[in-house]
């Protein structure tokens, strides 16, 4: 943990530093908390209690000393705001009922977003014979698709309304819509009917679909409420590996079911799975959907480049559609068709995307990126350095605590109204929090700001690994990986447990590290130093094997081994290529890595090839033998 404290520190404190001592008071600060964690009294250190994470010290303390009723109450109203404040408050709560003391708990709950410090204090209000209190909005909190904290159970024992038939109905039909197939089967378990036993029945299915089969499409589609569970087992269905053996099963249900908006969303999900598999069904599976949204029309798009199916593609797609990947794709098919094209293509244009840049291309255009940068309100700037929770949060990143951080910033961000979340943005771009930046602008759906959502940190390390003998590697290529991977993250960890700002596997981190001569210790993988080196040559790699950066990048995300299987089947049109990728995550890692170089590139300053000289460089075909050279 000190590891990667001063490791944040060396890498924040000169950017963000408000005053020439604030590296004496992160020592002060990490020094309370040392001499806190050993059983240091909280008094020892009044000096700190204007310092913004002191409440994280007397949360440390209090933890401790949870008998100290008299001096922790208070803090619940001074700092309730505070994160460390909301868990000690719980901690509190929970202690206080263990030991009896009800009427403390109600005199001093204040509502944190917890679930079992809710069910505690209605428990609380029931057992010192406060039955209104405790039942007040029980129904919302009882209404959910999951299990609720047992310390609701005596509350909803006296709610008439737990043991109704219709609500255990809506709560089981709630858990099944969810997938919570396990608790759908259990609340319809305390209903002895006809409708308790379809639910049931389905809830089953969600564990295992393929017991579908085993039933009739009439039995399947008996009752209003079979048809109304079952496009949900459907989609589980479908979302097998072997999707294509169960597509005309669950496509022979389209004349009951043409009308459920769940059927049509397992349409259009079919229609991507074997569009994947460039699976003929694709066009009978859309030929179903009622009104085809952007995603059915994409995935059956790819699916007709995949069969150079050009005179489909140009009865698919209209001139007036607003989509770069429909209209590059139309301009394509009127050229094969022998027609004009350049109007097709000068609309695709002007769209910053992979699609755009490659209509560019095609006419000689120069790219438009349609800028649109966030303009800094100064008051609203002003009051975010004085907002209590920022100012946290900003010392936390500083410190490397970056969980703690976001649990200061994000939920002020929910809390915004849409001008304030731009401006949230911009402010932190400015500190440097460029992941959270990313994700404001993200959920905001705000794409033009292209200064913080590509930003440069790390631009030394990205220059040095690029002029790297063992390493060199284009730093719009390295920007682009690690834009994608990792927003600019250090810290960030995958399900897969890959780390780092390029997502580096562990295993494949210690292999590079062997070959560049580095001794990782714990934790390295995290230090941008360590972690672009790694990834850069690892990158490098790739693109000696397969020599071409769109196939490279698909190496980087999916494998060179699948990537191997996936050009022996074709490879004669890049873009066609990229296209038929079967695994969604890759096929747009591909086409964001190629068009976030071209961002990265007018960021820098330097002149890289397009789009398409990038990704149709004659690729290189290795025997095994050169392959097992290059790993």
């Amino acid at each position: 943990m000190k590891y990667f404290l001063f490791f944040w520190l060396l890498i924040f404190s000169a950017a963000h530093s408000n005053s020439s001592n604030a590296p004496n008071n992160f020592q002060i600060y990490q020094q309370a908390k040392e001499e806190i964690a050993l059983g240091a009294d909280i008094r020892q250190f009044d000096t700190l209690k204007t310092h913004p994470l002191y409440p994280y010290l007397i949360a440390d303390y209090y933890n401790n000393n949870l008998d100290k009723e008299s001096e922790i109450i208070p803090l619940f109203k001074k700092f309730f705001s505070a994160p460390p404040i909301k868990r000690l408050h719980n901690r509190w709560i929970k202690n206080q009922f263990e030991a009896g003391n009800y009427q403390k708990i109600v005199d001093n709950y204040y509502h944190t977003d917890n679930q079992t410090t809710d069910c505690i204090y209605r428990q609380s209000q029931l057992l010192l014979g406060n039955t209104k209190a405790a039942l007040h909005n029980i129904q919302k909190l009882w209404f959910s698709p999951y299990s609720v904290s047992d310390y609701c159970t005596p509350v909803f024992e006296i709610w008439t309304g737990a043991s109704n038939a219709k609500n255990l109905l809506k709560r089981a039909k709630l858990a099944y819509f969810e997938g919570n197939g396990y608790f759908a089967a259990r609340m319809a378990s305390k209903v002895d009917n006809e409708d308790a036993k379809i639910i049931t029945l389905f809830a089953n299915f969600l564990e295992n679909p393929v017991k579908l089969l085993d039933y009739s499409p009439a039995d399947l589609t008996k009752t209003k409420l079979h048809r109304t569970l079952l496009p949900i087992a459907l989609e589980k269905l479908i979302r097998k590996e072997d999707s294509t053996v169960y597509a005309s099963f669950v496509m022979q249900f389209s004349p009951q079911l043409k009308n459920d908006e769940n059927y049509q969303k397992m349409l259009t999900k079919l229609v991507g799975y074997l569009s994947n598999h460039q699976d003929l069904q694709a066009k009978s599976a859309y030929a179903l959907l009622s009104s085809p949204n952007k995603e059915a029309n994409e995935a059956l798009l790819r699916f007709l480049v995949g069969n150079y199916d050009w005179q489909s593609i140009k009865n698919l797609v209209s001139p007036n559609d607003s989509n770069s990947m429909a209209l590059y794709w139309l301009g394509r098919a009127k050229e094969k068709l022998g027609e004009d094209a350049r109007n097709i293509y000068e609309k695709a244009a002007k769209t910053r995307s992979y699609y755009g840049f490659l209509a560019a291309d095609k006419i000689g255009k120069a790219y438009e990126f349609n800028e649109q940068p966030i303009i800094p309100n100064d008051a609203t700037q002003y009051n975010f350095y004085r907002n209590a929770g920022l100012m946290r949060g900003k010392l936390l990143y500083q410190m490397g605590d970056i969980a703690n951080a976001r649990q200061e910033i994000l939920p002020l961000f929910k809390k915004m109204n849409k001008n304030e979340q731009l401006q949230l943005a911009y402010w932190l771009n400015r500190q440097g929090f460029h992941h959270d930046a990313i994700y404001v602008l993200g959920k905001l759906r705000y794409w033009n700001d292209i200064r913080i959502r590509f930003p440069m940190p790390f631009n030394p390390q990205v220059k040095s690994a690029s002029a790297h003998e063992l390493t060199k590697t284009d730093p719009t290529w390295i920007y682009a990986i690690i834009r994608q991977e990792s927003s600019m993250n250090p810290m960030a960890m995958s399900r897969a447990k890959a780390k780092g700002l390029m997502q580096l596997i562990p295993s494949t981190a210690a292999n590079v590290a062997k070959d560049l001569g580095i001794e990782l210790s714990d934790g390295d993988i995290f230090n941008p130093n360590i972690n672009i080196k790694l990834g850069a040559r690892y990158l490098a790699q790739m693109y000696q094997r397969f020599g071409n950066i769109a196939l490279a990048s698909a190496a980087y995300n999916a494998g060179p081994g699948r990537v191997e299987q996936w050009i022996s089947s074709d490879i004669d049109d890049i873009t066609i290529w990229i296209e038929k990728i079967p695994f969604n995550e890759t096929r747009k890692y591909v086409k964001h890595i190629t068009e976030y170089q071209q961002v990265y590139a007018k960021h820098l300053g330097i002149k890289i090839p397009t789009i398409t000289e990038i990704i149709t460089q004659e690729p290189i075909v290795t025997s095994e033998a050169e392959n097992d050279a290059v790993n």
